[in-house]
Order: structure tokens, then sequence, then C-alpha cells
């Protein structure tokens, strides 16, 4: 079943939406207000969940664009200044900065998933 155009592009922006919802929460909600403090356990967890959480946009997504958003994402971190936190001393955005270097890769790997996926859905089935 092949999209259509409309199709395409308002799933895109539904997930853009969410992928931006989930973002600002990371941001505002818990690295911003110092939830991720000096328990390592908490940090690594929270960075999976992110890492699933970004291979899985990637793999719904569908669009190699996907992979801009979180440069887009680094915007939306100028607002907040520090964290409230001893353990992270510099900006938010700094921080995000550096996370888009690992963000932009697993978005990739998760359209390649998606396009192993449909390749694989598409093959015709051997003859025996």
């Amino acid at each position: 079943m092949t999209l259509s155009v409309l199709d395409r592009v308002i799933r895109f922006m539904l997930g853009a939406a969410a992928y931006f919802a989930v973002s600002l929460l990371w941001l505002y909600g818990i690295l911003d207000a110092g939830h991720v403090d000096e328990e390592s356990w908490v940090l690594w967890s929270v960075l999976a969940t992110l890492a699933v959480l970004h291979v899985g946009f990637g793999f719904l997504a569908r669009e190699w664009v996907a992979m801009l958003l979180p440069i887009a994402v680094v915007l939306l971190a100028v607002p907040a200044g520090y964290p409230e936190s001893r353990y992270e001393p510099g900006l938010v955005w700094r921080g995000q900065m550096f996370l888009v270097l690992f963000e932009i890769p697993l978005i990739a790997a998760g359209l390649g998933l998606r396009a192993l996926y449909d390749g694989r859905r598409r093959a015709p089935l051997p003859n025996r």
C-alpha cells in the first residue's frame, strides 16, 4: 500500500509534533529542573530510554528529514539557561548539542531498520 504525499506529510508532522513534545519534556521537565542528579542509574536509564525513543521515532517517521529535528531541539533548549542541578554545570543547550551527536545516528538507525523492514515485506517469497 502506497501512501499519498499528503498522507506522508500529515504522518510526519504528527510524528514531529510528538518528537518535540517529548523533547520539551526532556529539556524542561527533567534536565532544566535538575531531576537527573548524582545517581548514575537514573541518568543511564533515562539516556537508554531516549536512545530507544530515537530509534523508534526514526522507524516510524520514514522520512530522512527527521534527522534534522534534533538540531531544532537545540534551539528550543536555549531559553532554559543553567539547570537547577549541582551535577550539570553547563548550559542546557550545550548538553543538548552534545546529545545531537548521538541522536542523529540513532534516528538514522531507525530509518534504516524501517527501510529493511519494508524491503523484506515487499520481497517475493521464493518458490520451493
